[in-house]
Parts: C-alpha cells; structure tokens; sequence
C-alpha cells in the first residue's frame, strides 16, 4: 500500500483515502509526497503511483531485483484493496462489526481474491478470534461490489469497442490510405526520433522539470522548522530520486543553498531553518 502526506496539513494518507481528503479536509488542490520515495505529486498524478520501490531494490545490482517494475499481480492487489477501501466511504450505516473488520483487513497485505483463501486468511491472520460469520457476511459485501465492478468495466470496454468502428462507405478506403501514407512517412521514425533528442537536451529538458523551491518549500510548510542537514538531505534525496542518480555532488548541494537562499519568509540560524509562512 503506498502512503503519501499532504503538503498542506502534513496528513499521512493511505492512497484510497486522498480523494476523501481533499473532498472534506483540504478542500484545494491535490499536492501530495510519497512517504517512502519522497516524490512531489500535484493533482491526478498520485494515481499513477501504484508502487514504491525500496532504495534496497532501487540501488541494488542490476538484475538481481525488479528495478522498480511492477508486477501484474501487484496492479490487481492494488485495484482489489482499493475497492474494499470505497466500501467503507459508500456503505457508512453498515455494521460495526462489519466496519471494524474491514479496517482490520484494510492492515493485511496480500489479501487473496478467492473465498476460500480469503476465509483461511482472515482465520489464520486473527489467531481464530473472529466470528466466521461475521467474515462470510463482510465477504458476501465484498462480492458485491465485485460484481458490480467488473459490469461497469465490461460496459466501458464495450462502449470503447464501439468508437473504434470503422467509418462508413468511402471512407474507409480514405482511411486506409492515411494510414499507408503515415506508415510509409514514418519508415524510418523509430531510430530517428530516439536520436532527435541528445543526452544532454535530454538532461536539460529533466533538469527543467525538479523544482528545488517547491520542495525545499513542501517540506518547510510540514515541519515550520527544521535542521539545515535534515532539509538539505530530504530534498536532495528527492532530487536523486526523481533523476535515478545516486551520488551527491558539491554542485547540487550548491544549487540547493542557492534555492533556499532565494525563497522569501525563510530565515537561517546556525544550523536551523525557520519557515514564517506566506505573508498576506
């Protein structure tokens, strides 16, 4: 499960619960950091981060671990823990027996997607003190919505299907055509386009898109105040991270003293940093 913290209130929240949030709690824009990789998300960008590597896993020797590839397993946990999170958002009269039981679920890892295996799992996962009925009965919910699930996602695949028909009559000749013109255009594209763009525009392009201020800014409206280091270390952390380095050099910790300096309502004491805020 990944868990992020609002840079607004410095709330830790569980992904299925972001929507929730900022739907009643900080009611703005979506501005998120991952707990364990320290990356900025702003809006709908959360979504997409379905797992987090481990420094372990990110750092390691290549080929010995996954190098941050999701598996297609992990993507259906993710879907399937999801779900049961919005059970508890859409069903707020049901039992609390019910209700409790599905927080505790909401804990586990790895929650199988069979009745049989789920049944033994919320057995052996408790020590045998629970009421088997209760888990049937809160079983018997999740199947529900379940079902419900996948009919909605039948009907959108059906309705995709539909805008994918060909045109009418002369049209699909034009059609065709395009499309041979574009290939035949395109013959050589795949090498070619690679090329277009050099390591270093590349670089520069990437350099562009971390924003030190941001960060430096997202961590001080959390903490208010805190140690020269300890900032510096978080935001140049998040820094290798988002470019997949991992050696510090004097000149990001330059840039980064640099940033800090400019940020206004920011004052340097010896080792602290104090952050006033935004003036009105």
């Amino acid at each position: 499960m990944v868990f992020f913290t609002c840079n607004h209130c410095g709330e830790s929240l569980q992904k299925p619960r972001v929507e929730k949030h900022y739907a009643f709690v900080c009611r703005t824009q979506k501005f998120l950091t991952c707990v364990d990789c320290l990356k900025d998300f702003r809006g709908e960008e959360y979504a997409i981060h379905i797992k987090c590597i481990t420094e372990e896993e990110r750092y390691s020797a290549k080929g010995s671990l996954l190098n941050g590839v999701v598996k297609k397993g992990e993507v259906k946990q993710e879907s399937w823990v999801e779900m049961i999170a919005s059970i508890l958002d859409k069903e707020p009269n049901m039992k609390p027996a019910h209700h409790n039981l599905l927080n505790t679920i909401l804990g586990y890892s790895n929650i199988p997607r069979k009745k049989p295996k789920f049944m033994n799992f919320i057995r052996s996962s408790s020590g045998g003190r629970v009421n088997m009925k209760e888990v049937e009965e809160v079983w018997n919910i999740i199947e529900k919505y379940k079902d419900n699930q996948a009919k909605e996602n039948g009907q959108k695949n059906t309705n995709k299907s539909n805008d994918n028909t060909f045109p009418d009559h002369g049209d699909v000749h034009d059609a065709t055509t395009k499309r041979k013109v574009d290939n035949e255009g395109d013959t050589d594209s795949p090498k070619k386009k690679k090329n277009m763009v050099s390591p270093d525009e590349d670089s520069i392009l990437r350099e562009e898109k971390f924003s030190f201020q941001d960060k430096i800014i997202g961590v001080l409206e959390c903490k208010k105040t805190i140690s020269l280091k300890k900032l510096e270390k978080k935001v140049i952390k998040a820094y290798l991270n988002y470019y997949g380095k991992t050696e510090v050099t004097p000149k990001i910790s330059k840039k980064f003293n640099k940033k800090l300096k400019k940020i206004p309502n920011v004052e340097i004491t010896e080792d602290q940093v104090v952050y006033k805020g935004i003036e009105a």
